[in-house]
C-alpha cells in the first residue's frame, strides 16, 4: 500500500504532492523546491515518463510491450527500457538462486483464474514453464523458449520507475523528494530538514523508517490474495509453486528502489538465514522480516541489526 508519511510535530514547509497510479498501484511523489512552478515542469515531464513506462512494462495493458511478449513469445527490436528491465531481472534470477523468477506468469495466471486451487495436471504444466533461464535477451529478439512461457515484471518494475522518476527529478535539480511508485525512494532532506521517514507496510508490526538518499521495497503475501484462505497469494516459489504466508513481510532497504523491489520478493521465500550473504552480494543495506506470532527481526550484511521502532500506517 501507499507508505505514510511520517513527520515530527511542529511547522514544517508544505511538499509540493501529486498523486496517481502506476503499474496497477497507487503512486505519490512529495517535492521540496523553493520555485513552485519549476517543481510543477519536473513533475509534469515525470508523470509523462511513468505513462510511456507503463506502454513497456504493464500486464494489465493488452497492446504493451511486455504483454505483446507474452502473447507472442518473442519480441523484435525491443526498447532499451524494457531489454535493461529484462537482463536486470535475469541477474536477480541468478543472484538470488532462482528464487526471483519472473516467468512464474503462467502459474500465477493459471491460479487467479482457479481461485488457487487448479486442476493437479494444469498446475504441474504451468510449474514446468517457469525457468527464468529459458529468456533469451536479445538485442535484436527477446525470445521465450517453450510456448505458453510468459514475463511478470511486477517484482521488478515498480522500483525501476521509482528509480527514473527520482532520478529524472535529481537531474532537474530537486534534491529533495519522495518517490512512491509501488516501492519508495527518498533523497536529500523532507520537512523540518529531517531525512524521510515512512511507515512499512507489514501488517504484523507496523514500522518505520528513514529514508536518505536510499530506497526501500516490501513483499508482503497479503497483498493480493489468489485463494479466499490466503494459502496461495501474489508471491509465488518459482520452485515449487507455493506461496509464503499471507501475513510474512519483508522489507529491503537498497541504493536503488529496482534492487530493493527483487530482493524483497526473494526474502519472502529463502529461509531468513540467506539474507546476509544475500545481502552481502547484492550491496543492500538492511532486510526486516515480522510475521504473525513473532516479534520483527532485522539483518545486515554482518548479521542481525537494531530492528526499526513501531510505526502507525497509512
Amino acid at each position: 500500500g501507499l507508505a505514510a508519511l511520517r513527520g515530527a510535530a511542529g511547522p514544517a514547509p508544505a511538499p509540493l504532492e501529486w498523486r496517481g497510479a502506476a503499474l496497477g498501484a497507487e503512486a505519490r511523489i512529495l517535492l521540496l523546491h523553493p520555485d513552485p512552478a519549476a517543481a510543477r515542469r519536473a513533475l509534469a515531464a515525470v508523470v509523462a515518463e511513468i505513462e510511456r513506462l507503463e506502454e513497456e512494462f504493464s500486464l494489465f495493458r493488452p497492446w504493451s510491450a511486455l504483454s505483446r511478449l507474452n502473447r507472442d513469445g518473442r519480441l523484435a527490436r525491443p526498447s532499451l527500457d524494457l531489454r535493461r528491465l529484462v537482463a536486470a531481472a535475469l541477474r536477480l534470477g541468478d543472484l538470488t538462486g532462482g528464487a526471483f523468477d519472473v516467468t512464474v506468469q503462467p502459474l500465477w495466471r493459471l491460479l487467479a483464474r482457479h481461485g488457487g486451487s487448479p486442476p493437479p495436471d494444469e498446475a504441474e504444466a504451468a510449474l514446468a514453464l517457469v525457468d527464468y533461464r529459458d529468456v533469451d535477451p536479445g538485442a535484436a529478439e527477446i525470445r521465450l523458449a517453450r510456448p505458453g512461457m510468459a514475463l511478470t515484471l511486477n517484482g521488478i518494475a515498480q522500483g525501476a520507475i521509482t528509480d527514473r522518476v527520482a532520478g529524472m527529478l535529481r537531474e532537474a535539480g530537486l534534491d529533495d523528494l519522495l518517490v512512491d511508485v509501488g516501492e519508495l525512494r527518498g533523497l536529500g532532506r523532507g520537512p523540518r530538514g529531517l531525512p524521510w521517514q515512512v511507515a512499512l507496510d507489514h501488517p504484523a508490526a507496523p514500522l518505520a523508517i528513514t529514508l536518505a538518499d536510499a530506497a526501500v521495497a516490501t513483499s508482503c503475501g497479503g497483498g493480493t490474495l489468489l485463494s479466499p484462505d490466503g494459502w496461495r497469494n501474489h508471491i509465488l516459489d518459482p520452485r515449487t509453486g507455493l506461496s509464503p504466508p499471507r501475513d510474512r513481510a519483508v522489507s529491503v532497504i537498497a541504493p536503488e528502489a529496482s534492487l530493493a523491489d527483487g530482493l524483497a520478493t526473494a526474502l519472502a521465500l529463502l529461509p531468513r538465514e540467506a539474507a546476509p550473504a544475500l545481502l552481502r552480494r547484492a550491496g543492500a543495506a538492511q532486510a526486516i522480516f515480522s510475521e504473525a506470532g513473532g516479534p520483527p527481526w532485522a539483518v545486515g550484511p554482518d548479521g542481525a541489526v537494531a530492528v526499526p521502532p513501531p510505526g502507525a500506517q497509512g
